[in-house]
């Protein structure tokens, strides 16, 4: 865990020195900071995910397998669009080329590194008020520990983001064809398509209050919606199966799941929003966050289903960090900091590691 450990502690530093070191800073100012801040996140990153060592999570060394069996497919076999999708063939064909190139194996780790993490830093420096906490909850609450383990879905993650353009835009077509094209890296980015309808949500307190209601009440109701949603997903997930001491959900991530979408509606300064479309992200934040929360109370019963918050996971991260930061209060806003700190901190370091930890660079002999 120390690279983990040394990677927040930068954040936290540069924190401080690039945005609190003086408060008179002027407006242009701080965006260059702003700038600095998610480019030194940014490359912490790439570091820690790039030059991890090749037995570094616990599905690294099959897509490796796969990386290397992607050199036998014909380039033929791209041409069968029926297949696409079934196949998964978007993510076979990266390898096919990448492999055709004769790119090892520890310099594709690196560029899947490097497009994960410019994509993170990107949806970060676009819409987190304060970049600090859109680093800071995607380390602890968010993708970075599946994105260590499972390459596919964490690259059908960031593609399936590049749609929330499109939704705001009212673009569905393009969003349906980055949908798509995340679902041939995938299967499980196809679910992602219905939430072009949250741009039809207008989210308030009385709403939020009501659809977390509903949240918790999912408690209660998911023996029945756990068969119907087990039937729509693809019979290839069918290996994570319901709840095994294999794969144990901790009932904390689900308790924290619930809160977080409470606890922003609880803080929430609706005055400040400015325009429409501020509005308008603001609620699909909010409906992604109680997507999120449900599909984790969901997976109380059933793993596989849990799979699907992957996708949703970045709304908590974007809507806690922006709630905080808009808490006019100086007192209420540290204590909303130091919860938003301490309890996803201590849920990343009690949460299952997915094999990342111990953590060893790819120059260390692993295990040693």
């Amino acid at each position: 865990m120390t690279p983990y450990v040394f990677m927040i502690l930068i954040w936290l530093v540069a924190f401080y020195y690039l945005l609190y070191q003086n408060n008179k800073i002027s407006e242009e100012g701080l965006l260059w900071r702003k700038k600095a801040f998610v480019w030194i996140s940014g490359f912490a990153l790439f570091v820690i995910m790039g030059f991890r060592h090749q037995l570094v999570g616990i599905d690294t060394p099959h897509y490796l397998s796969r990386y290397h069996s992607s050199a036998y497919y014909d380039w033929d076999t791209f041409l069968q669009w029926d297949i696409w999708l079934e196949k998964e063939l978007g993510f076979t064909l990266v390898g096919k080329i990448l492999y055709s190139l004769h790119v090892p194996y520890q310099l594709y780790l690196l560029l899947y590194g490097l497009f994960i993490s410019v994509c993170i830093s990107r949806f970060i420096y676009k819409w987190c008020k304060n970049p600090f906490w859109g680093f800071y909850l995607h380390t602890t609450i968010g993708l970075f520990t599946m994105s260590m383990s499972g390459i596919r879905q964490s690259i059908a993650c960031c593609i399936c983001w590049f749609g929330i353009d499109c939704i705001l835009e009212k673009k569905p077509i393009r969003f349906i064809l980055l949908v798509l094209l995340a679902s041939t890296f995938h299967q499980s980015a196809i679910f992602f398509i219905v939430f072009y309808f949250a741009r039809y949500v207008k989210i308030n307190k009385l709403s939020g209050w009501i659809i977390s209601a509903f949240s918790v009440a999912c408690i209660f109701l998911r023996s029945i919606f756990i068969p119907v949603l087990e039937y729509l997903l693809p019979e290839k997930y069918e290996t994570y199966g319901l709840v095994s001491d294999k794969f144990p959900i901790n009932p904390l991530v689900v308790l924290v799941a619930l809160l977080i979408p409470m606890f922003c509606l609880f803080f929430w300064e609706r005055t400040k929003i400015k325009d429409e479309q501020q509005e308008q992200f603001c609620s699909l934040c909010f409906v992604g966050s109680f997507a999120y929360a449900v599909i984790q109370v969901l997976s109380l019963s059933s793993n596989m289903i849990g799979r699907m918050n992957q996708y949703f996971y970045i709304f908590n991260v974007v809507l806690l960090g922006n709630v905080i930061s808009e808490i006019e209060d100086r007192n209420t806003r540290y204590v909303a900091s130091l919860f938003a700190i301490l309890l996803p901190g201590y849920m990343f370091f009690k949460s299952q590691s997915l094999g990342i930890s111990p953590y060893y660079f790819f120059w260390q002999i692993y295990g040693s």
